[in-house]
């Protein structure tokens, strides 16, 4: 008993160090697009795919990932223009929101997680993003919705039906490890609220594109370790929980209606529109 209490603190503590490495990388290379964002995300996603062999799924999705982060690179040396890139990383959302409802839908055929994504991916036209480029904290994107009850609503709705996703996409270990993934970018929120209006919870798009784009090349490198470290039987008996229909249609429930009052409430402001690419 004590040894298996021991186990459960060891791998929790694997965990929270994890998570809190890949929080202060992402908010690193949030405000520092080239100095940061180069050595801790381009750099090691590139080793990865060149010398890692993922999976084609992985491949894609590390690849995407990382033409967003040289791009943001180019915004910040000023040879792009800020707002465009800030657009084209909202309906890269859409996209990759709808990639993994897809797959939740063809391939899993978890139809109560999929009507979930389809509204969160509706959900991303309440956003608005706004590249900040002067002040004393420059170079990096905001995301908000007109209220931020908005915001914090859509974050939540988002990190709900991610993780239900991942617990299927993955083993039991590895979605622990996501748990993490998706902790990361609502502690850096938390954290950067001080700065007001250039932090907080605005800043949580750009902080899950970082810290996913770091877990991405860590899990890649790292598969089979975190497979091994991170296994919790507890956590496997949760997510076996969870797949029960009664369980999933409630958390279908609670995102129809998390998304449908922020739909409303951006109609209401008339904050809900498609990000010009033109």
């Amino acid at each position: 008993m004590e040894q298996k209490i021991n186990t459960n603190v060891e791998v929790l503590i694997k965990w929270f160090m994890f998570t809190s490495a890949i929080t202060g990388l992402g908010i690193v290379a949030a405000f520092w697009p080239v100095k940061a964002n180069v050595p801790f995300i381009v750099i090691p996603s590139i080793l990865v795919l060149l010398f890692a062999k993922p999976v084609f799924f992985e491949k894609l999705k590390l690849t995407t990932l990382v033409i967003i982060r040289l791009l943001i690179i180019v915004v910040a040396l000023g040879f792009f223009d800020g707002q465009l890139y800030v657009n084209i990383v909202l309906w890269m959302l859409v996209v990759n929101i709808l990639e993994a409802t897809f797959t939740d839908l063809i391939l899993h055929k978890q139809y109560y997680n999929a009507v979930s994504g389809f509204l969160v991916a509706i959900g991303v036209f309440a956003l608005s993003g706004t590249w900040v480029s002067s002040g004393v904290m420059h170079n990096y994107y905001l995301a908000n919705g007109a209220t931020t009850t908005i915001t914090i609503l859509y974050v939540i709705a988002y990190t709900l039906w991610n993780i239900i996703f991942v617990s299927y996409e993955f083993r039991p270990s590895v979605t622990l490890m996501h748990f993490g993934v998706l902790s990361a970018p609502i502690f850096g929120s938390i954290i950067n609220g001080w700065l007001g209006a250039l932090g907080g919870v605005g800043l949580w798009l750009i902080l899950r594109a970082n810290t996913l784009s770091i877990a991405g090349w860590m899990q890649i490198g790292n598969k089979a370790w975190f497979e091994k470290e991170y296994y919790l039987p507890w956590m496997e008996r949760l997510i076996k929980w969870s797949h029960k229909k009664s369980v999933q249609i409630v958390f279908m429930c609670i995102n129809i209606i998390l998304m449908m009052i922020v739909l409303i409430m951006a109609y209401q402001t008339g904050s809900f529109v498609l990000p010009t690419l033109f």
